[in-house]
C-alpha cells in the first residue's frame, strides 16, 4: 500500500544540531527557530494531535521521509479501519512531522561511536531543545495555556504531542527531552493525562514510543537517562519494542556498548519502574501500568524480517499492530 499522499511536515537538521532552511540548506539562527517554526509547520489550532517522527541509524533523507510516509500511513489506515477501539480520539486530526538528521559518516560499524556521540552533542550545543520546546509551545508567543481542568489536553492549543524514535533516533529524542526539561523553568496549570505530571511544565509529551531503541539494556538505571524517570516534560511511560530477531542490537551491540541494546532484549533497570507487555493484535487493547514509567513490549512473534549480516529485525516494526501501539498510546493520555 502507497503512503506517499500522507502530508508529513519535513525538519532538516545539520551534524551540529543547528535546524536548515528548506530552500538555503543553511542553519537558522537559534533566536529564529521559534518563527521559522510557526511558519514552516504551521501548527492548526483544529489540530488534536502532532506525531514527531525520529529515524535511525544510517537513514537517507529519502528514507527517511519514506519512512515516515510509511508509519504514519499506518496510523491513518488503523484509524480508518477501527476508530471504535480508541474512543478518547473522538474529531481525531493528527499533523504529522518528521525530522531528518545526518545519522551516517561512512559506511563502515566503527562509525556507531560517533553517531551515539553526535546525538548527544546535537541535544547539548545545538537546537534540539529548543526544536522540542517550540513545538510543545514554550516559545511561540500566539500560543495560549490550556486552561486548566482534569479534561483539557495538555498541548498549546489543546494538542497533544506524540514522539516516536527508531534506533538511534530513540537517543536523539531522549536527549533532546533531558536537554528541553533542565532549560524550561515556566511555570502553568496541571492539566496533564499521564500520572507523572509536573506544575512547572504545562505543555508536555504526552507518548514517547522507542522502536527498536539503541539504548544498552540498563541505560536507564544510569546517567544520563536515568532522569527520565523524574519530572520532566514527558509526562507519560516510555514505550519500547523489542525482539530477539534484532541482530543489530544483539551482537553488534554487544561488540559496541559491552551489552545487548533494549531493542534487542528490553530495558532491564531500574528493575522496579519496569512494566512488561506483549505487542497486542489490532483487535485487542491495552492497558498500561499507571505506576511503572518504563514498559517493555514484545514484539519478538512479529518483528523477524531482515538480513542476519545486515540487522536483521532491526527495522521491521512497519505494521498495522505498530500504529495500532501508537493509537492506544494517543487515546491513553486523554
Amino acid at each position: 500500500m502507497r503512503h506517499d499522499n500522507i502530508p508529513v511536515d519535513l525538519i532538516d537538521m545539520d551534524t551540529e544540531g543547528q535546524l536548515l532552511h528548506p530552500d538555503s540548506r543553511k542553519p537558522i539562527p537559534r533566536d529564529a527557530v521559534p518563527g521559522f517554526l510557526e511558519d514552516h509547520l504551521r501548527l492548526r489550532e483544529e489540530t488534536t494531535d502532532i506525531f514527531f517522527h525520529v529515524h535511525g541509524w544510517r537513514t537517507s533523507p529519502d528514507q527517511a521521509e519514506a519512512k515516515a510516509h510509511r508509519l504514519f500511513g499506518l496510523v491513518d489506515t488503523m484509524m480508518a479501519q477501527q476508530a471504535h477501539a480508541y474512543p478518547r480520539l473522538h474529531g481525531f486530526r493528527p499533523q504529522y512531522v518528521a525530522v531528518r538528521w545526518p545519522s551516517a559518516k561512512n559506511l563502515l560499524p566503527l562509525d556507531y561511536y560517533t553517531i551515539r556521540d553526535r546525538t548527544e552533542a546535537m541535544s547539548e550545543s545545538g537546537q534540539v531543545p529548543r526544536l522540542l520546546a517550540t513545538i510543545l509551545g514554550y516559545f511561540n508567543t500566539h500560543r495560549e495555556l490550556p486552561e486548566p481542568g482534569p479534561d483539557v489536553f495538555a498541548g498549546a492549543y489543546g494538542q497533544y504531542l506524540h514522539c516516536i524514535g527508531h534506533s538511534f533516533g530513540s537517543r536523539f529524542l531522549l536527549r533532546g527531552i533531558l536537554e528541553a526539561t533542565e532549560r524550561l523553568t515556566m511555570g502553568g496549570p496541571d492539566t496533564l493525562g499521564w500520572n507523572w505530571h509536573d506544575p512547572a511544565y504545562p505543555w508536555t509529551l504526552d507518548s514517547l514510543t522507542l522502536f527498536q531503541a539503541a539504548l544498552p539494556a540498563d541505560a536507564f538505571g544510569q546517567q544520563p537517562f536515568n532522569a527520565i524517570l523524574e519530572a520532566n516534560v514527558l509526562n507519560a511511560p516510555v514505550v519500547m519494542t523489542y525482539s530477539p530477531s534484532d541482530t543489530a542490537l544483539g551482537a553488534y551491540h554487544r561488540l559496541s556498548e559491552k551489552q545487548v541494546g533494549i531493542g534487542h532484549s528490553g530495558a532491564i533497570a531500574p528493575a522496579e519502574a519496569i512494566a512488561n507487555l506483549p505487542l497486542h493484535e489490532i483487535g485487542t487493547s491495552y492497558s498500561f501500568a499507571s505506576d511503572k514509567r518504563l514498559i517493555n513490549v514484545d514484539a519478538s512473534h512479529l518483528f523477524l524480517r531482515g538480513m542476519r549480516l545486515a540487522g536483521g529485525a532491526h527495522s521491521d516494526f512497519y505494521h498495522p499492530e505498530s500504529a495500532h501501539l501508537l493509537l492506544c498510546l494517543a487515546n491513553a493520555a486523554r
